[in-house]
């Protein structure tokens, strides 16, 4: 599950549900601030073990509502040509066209996540949000986009039980969105946040938690050394609400050297990575301010091999948060705002 939350106090944290599949314990942990950034609330953690297996039995896809252009019923659209691969590469999505055994790695700005078995797509779910491994009818398929941004997709209809559902859904075999205000699959959050490696033993990556949907760590941010990347940050008024409640996006920071493919899954206690990589970043906007936060992981107490700092022209809270030899200038974390400008997290 995801961690930390960089937003005003006025704004609950990001909802975190249970992982059906894992076997692991997780820790949530959430934090507020005010428009200083100054924590108000100490941060409390939530312990939930997750033990039994996904599986779907007896799914009627029938009593599902989704906000797609697709009838019940309807026949799939069988359209071929230039217009279709045009649109695609300029990332417009068309209904009733893709197949959902084929991941739409062809429309720009998606990305497949391919380590984790699922064909490319970052999450599969069925109706009551819990996890299969299929993209097939009555399943809402999940994807990963660019660094800098998210995905536009998820139903307007979210289950009763308080899990999530975030991507495509998929009807007689094809793939429709679940969110026809956008005809692309990723929008750029134009956020003016950079993460910069410094760091000489190799890339950092950060994994993003995939919500809507599974929360699975597995969105990759991957920083290269002596490279740059933008970081997505989850305007709370645009974005996905959890029960009329405003999100933030949370990122795993995984230590200088793994890979995404080693560092955005579920790991474990010794591995130090995934859900226990040693950092945690939460990444909001709100009242037109963008709020970082940086908190060290609940479910470890190994540090980072690397040093973060925070630069640019027109900060709250720079001064006093930072990560040097593996301890935080506060123990429980620390909320940098960016009051205009841009913003750079250097790692080094």
């Amino acid at each position: 599950m995801s961690t930390a939350l960089a937003v005003p106090n006025e704004i609950p944290s990001k909802h975190h549900d249970q992982h059906p599949n894992e076997k692991r314990g997780v820790v949530v942990v959430t934090e507020y601030v005010d428009q200083d950034g100054k924590v108000v609330i100490p941060p409390e953690s939530i312990v939930s073990a997750t033990t039994s297996a996904a599986t779907i039995t007896n799914t009627d896809t029938n009593k599902q509502t989704t906000t797609t252009l697709s009838p019940d019923g309807a026949t799939p659209t069988s359209t071929t040509g230039s217009s279709t691969t045009n649109n695609a590469a300029n990332g417009i999505f068309k209904d009733g066209i893709y197949k959902c055994s084929e991941f739409p790695s062809f429309v720009s700005g998606v990305i497949p996540v391919d380590w984790i078995g699922l064909g490319g797509w970052s999450s599969i779910q069925d109706s009551n949000g819990q996890t299969v491994t299929s993209c097939e009818d009555g399943m809402y398929c999940s994807y990963a986009c660019d660094a800098g941004q998210v995905k536009t997709q998820w139903p307007e209809d979210q289950p009763d039980n308080g899990s999530s559902l975030g991507g495509l859904y998929c009807k007689n075999g094809y793939l429709y969105r679940t969110n026809i205000n956008f005809d692309h699959l990723c929008e750029d959050t134009n956020s003016q946040v950079t993460v910069i490696n410094n760091v000489d033993i190799g890339e950092v990556v950060l994994c993003r938690t995939d919500y809507p949907g599974s929360e699975n760590m597995d969105i990759p941010t991957v920083v290269g050394t002596g490279q740059s990347q933008p970081l997505a940050v989850i305007d709370q008024d645009t974005y996905y609400k959890w029960s009329g409640k405003h999100t933030s996006a949370q990122y795993y920071v995984n230590n200088a050297g793994v890979s995404k493919e080693d560092g955005c899954i579920w790991g474990d206690p010794q591995s130090g990575v995934g859900n226990w990589a040693p950092l945690v970043i939460g990444a909001g906007k709100a009242n037109g301010l963008t709020y970082i936060s940086l908190i060290p992981n609940p479910n470890t107490d190994k540090g980072a091999n690397f040093n973060i700092k925070f630069k640019g022209d027109d900060l709250n809270g720079s001064d006093s948060c930072s990560y040097i030899d593996g301890k935080l200038s506060s123990t429980d974390g620390c909320t940098v705002s960016v009051l205009s400008g841009s913003l750079e997290i250097i790692f080094y």
